[in-house]
């Protein structure tokens, strides 16, 4: 029951693959699917495709109300976030309910830290009366049907807290034998994660526009009241008919899943075994034009044209800029990317744009690690691939206005076709791995696979994602106490 886990450490359609090894050593699987007239299958109905509109988290029944655990600046509105994050992406229903938030709605933002001194015996009852209407508010928006994750941030520091959200949750479990209580606790025992914690905690709403030595010292005196009533959570407060489902993490190190059952608790353990707390920079670089870009001409594994071998090279001056500047300082540097010729292009233009900075002293990390995957390739268009856009919508105008419809479940036809759903479920696996890095790390995809990595770490829904808009560029994702900011710069070439 607990799991304890150490993070330290189309058939007719032809096709042509071929293997390819680059001069710097990269390996990269090219497949290419030919363009079919479709005179020349006149049995060939494209138009009768099925789009893809099933979702794990609509057929199976789990309602998870998650309670956060921990002292002030412990991660848990950074844990609580990357949660809701994932799983809006992934199409479930989920929502975040501060205590904090609901406190600061109420006229009390900027309260020093006597508000919290649990001697304070009115402050005391307004932050359990407090904590109580968000559980009430979450409950009263936690759908009846489906997957959903409600999630309670706040401290909950004590057995007697605790004791009334689960009692709560047990009625609403009467009426709804689906739904069920998890506690996450998160503990930080690294002084240097513990410190670069609390200067993040600064740039909240309680601390806007103070001086930051005087915000330093009332938060830590804040940290120091409820260290006075801390009580960790233990399998002792378990009762007859009352078992207890937690995650435990120490330092997002450490792991401890303890009686996490059905399809959504295992989701949350995954991502949890996957984030971490301490502060890294995300480059999300959007590819450069193909000569294919430049014809109208969709998909295929075409080479740079002259102005996105231009862009290129310009959006590596800005990189290497950036990663100089980067406060992170991690002796490496993550670079992920697709399998295509265009993408091994922009990377070792990557490189060789940092081995000159390194070359001239600039502090830049010289190991930097590459992965090419193939979940990182753009959007596949099946049988459309090598067709340009305008004879696709002449000859396959029932295609186009499917897709025109409804772009997030709509698939192209034939092997390989796939919709935004389809990408977004690949892309998961990306996401995760940029989650784990723990230095900096960068990214060249296109537009498809861009809006997928954009959505996540911003917090878009999966139905927002076939819309966003992105524009040619560096999008910078920098970590802060609740999630990611970020920040875009142009390139001004090619």
């Amino acid at each position: 029951q607990t799991r304890k886990t150490d993070m330290s450490s189309p058939a007719s359609s032809p096709l042509r693959t071929s293997r390819h090894t680059t001069d710097s050593g990269i390996v990269y699987r090219r497949t290419t699917f030919l363009s079919i007239p479709p005179a020349e299958f006149p049995d060939l109905d494209i138009t009768n495709t099925t789009p893809n509109t099933s979702n794990p988290f609509n057929v199976f029944q789990e309602r998870l109300v998650v309670a956060t655990i921990g002292l002030p600046a412990r991660g848990k509105s950074y844990i609580s976030d990357s949660i809701v994050r994932f799983l809006r992406f992934g199409g479930c229903p989920a929502r975040l309910f501060n205590v904090g938030k609901l406190r600061r709605s109420e006229g009390l933002e900027g309260v020093d830290a006597g508000f919290f001194d649990p001697k304070n015996a009115s402050a005391a009852a307004h932050r359990e009366s407090m904590a109580m209407q968000c559980l009430d508010e979450l409950l009263a928006w936690m759908p009846k049907t489906g997957c959903a994750v409600g999630i309670l941030d706040a401290t909950n520091t004590t057995v007697e807290r605790r004791r009334k959200l689960i009692d709560r949750c047990r009625h609403e479990a009467a009426a709804d034998p689906c739904l069920r209580l998890v506690f996450i606790e998160s503990v930080v025992n690294d002084a240097v994660l513990l410190e670069q914690n609390y200067r993040m905690k600064l740039e909240n709403d309680d601390y806007r526009g103070s001086d930051a030595e005087r915000a330093a010292a009332d938060f830590r005196d804040r940290v120091r009241k409820y260290e006075s009533v801390y009580e960790t959570l233990t399998d002792a407060e378990e009762g007859p008919g009352s078992p207890l489902h937690y995650i435990k993490l120490v330092d997002a190190r450490q792991l401890v899943a303890h009686n996490i059952r059905g399809y959504l608790g295992r989701k949350v353990v995954g991502l949890l075994g996957n984030i971490h707390l301490s502060a890294r920079t995300i480059w999300i670089v959007l590819g450069g034009q193909t000569v294919n870009d430049d014809k109208g001409v969709i998909g295929g594994d075409p080479e740079l044209s002259a102005e996105g071998e231009s862009y290129l090279d310009g959006a590596c001056q800005i990189l290497t800029s950036l990663v100089a500047a980067s406060e992170t300082k991690e002796e490496t540097l993550f670079v992920l990317t697709g399998t295509s010729k265009r993408y091994n292009d922009a990377v070792n233009r990557l490189h060789a744009a940092l081995d000159a900075a390194v070359s001239s002293g600039a502090d830049v990390p010289s190991d930097r690690p590459t992965l090419t995957l193939a979940a990182a390739n753009d959007l596949c268009e099946g049988l459309m691939d090598l067709t340009s856009k305008a004879e696709w919508e002449s000859r396959f105008p029932d295609e186009a206005a499917a897709r025109s419809t409804d772009r997030l479940n709509y698939r192209y036809p034939g092997a390989g076709g796939e919709s935004y759903q389809d990408l977004v479920a690949r892309v998961s696996g990306i996401v995760c791995i940029l989650e784990q890095s723990a230095g900096d790390s960068v990214v060249f995809c296109d537009r498809a696979v861009f809006r997928s990595i954009r959505g996540y770490f911003l917090g878009n829904p999966i139905e927002e994602i076939p819309f966003l808009d992105i524009q040619p560029g560096i999008l910078e994702l920098k970590r802060t106490s609740r999630g990611f900011k970020s920040s875009h710069y142009n390139v001004d070439v090619g």
